[in-house]
């Protein structure tokens, strides 16, 4: 069900691991032939072989792929707005911590260790750690889904 003059959202079918190149080739054509009414290009990162426009209505979408290189044509019906806000929206790995708090590291090489946090690098999902158990100062840096927080 299609509305017009409203933005929907609408999923195209492409060849594994070539969505980046469809993506890049649907801007070239939107820019080149001046196309109104595509509002986005989504490439999902955890939906493998699909690209998400954003645009006003089919009859945009379906000449706009046509001709396109490893696209494979529409799925069926529009996506739910909630769904794509899913898609797109970051999560938050692991547990919030700060620097100075008491961890244990839960897997890895360090695997039942005390640490110290020393840094978080939240664009990384990963900490610093300073690892209380060794007899010298030991940093080391592992993913947030592998510390548990000890003591605050």
């Amino acid at each position: 069900m299609e509305k017009p003059n409203m933005r929907n959202y609408y999923a195209i079918k492409v060849v594994g691991g070539q969505e980046i190149n469809v993506a890049l080739m649907l801007e070239e054509r939107i820019k080149t032939n001046n196309i109104k009414g595509i509002y986005a290009i989504i490439v999902p990162p955890n939906l493998k072989g699909y690209v998400v426009l954003e645009a006003e209505g089919l009859h945009i979408v379906k000449p706009l792929i046509a001709g396109i290189r490893n696209a494979r044509g529409l799925a069926q019906g529009l996506l739910p707005r909630d769904e794509i806000l899913k898609i797109v929206s970051r999560k938050t790995v692991g547990p919030t911590v700060k620097p100075g708090d008491v961890v244990e590291v839960i897997s890895g090489p360090f695997r039942g260790t005390q640490a110290q946090v020393i840094r978080v690098e939240e664009a990384k999902g990963e900490v610093v750690l300073n690892i209380l158990e060794s007899a010298f100062p030991l940093q080391v840096t592992v993913p947030l889904d592998q510390i548990k927080v000890s003591k605050r």
